[in-house]
């Protein structure tokens, strides 16, 4: 794999390998905090989380189209990264369905950023004649990843309720650290983007 593929794929791994799992136990999170009505709140805040994720991708894409070099794509994609880790550090203090909804939303939003810019750079940056190879290797990688995580933050939240904030917590704190793989391409001088 080239320098700035391995660095997109290691974003992701940090990124949606995290996401992936959280999202998973969200709804059995939630439940303690907003009772009842949680699978119907989870179902509302999946919906907030789509409509802004597709909202934002078009006008994000034609604006980093219009940029003709690859800072704002790799800036604009650090600043998604730190927005989709964020809302997980506040999960703790959900007491009520709109403070999840907000969280969501600013969730939502952040995908908009990483979606559209690591899809570009990722192809701007692939080998010609190896995009099958390098494009199955990013996704090997990011699956054994995600199944390593889903195991280790399954049994550490496993343990109790402060366990269960641990995991939430650690796991924005390492969606946002995600950004620091991203940030480094631009050390990378014979990126194909640039």
């Amino acid at each position: 794999m080239n320098k700035v593929v391995m660095l997109l794929t290691l974003s992701d791994v940090f990124t949606w390998g995290a996401f992936v799992v959280i999202s998973a136990l969200s709804g059995i999170y939630l439940s303690d905090k907003l009772g009842s009505n949680t699978v119907q709140f989870v179902g509302i805040g999946t919906a907030i989380y789509f409509i802004a994720r597709g909202i934002f991708q078009i006008p994000i894409g034609n604006l980093t189209d219009k940029l003709k070099k690859d800072h704002d794509e790799i800036l604009i994609l650090a600043i998604g990264v730190i927005l989709m880790g964020f809302p997980y550090l506040l999960y703790p203090l959900i007491t009520q369905a709109w403070q999840y909804f907000a969280l969501q939303f600013v969730f939502g939003f952040g995908v908009s950023l990483n979606v559209v810019n690591w899809r570009k750079l990722f192809a701007l940056n692939i080998r010609e004649g190896m995009e099958g190879k390098e494009y199955a290797m990013y996704d090997c990688i990011l699956s054994v990843s995600t199944a390593v995580i889903s195991v280790i933050l399954g049994i550490v939240a496993n343990i109790n309720d402060k366990y269960f904030d641990m995991v939430m917590i650690s796991s924005g704190i390492t969606i946002m650290l995600a950004s620091v793989w991203v940030l480094l391409i631009k050390k990378i001088s014979n990126r194909q983007s640039k």
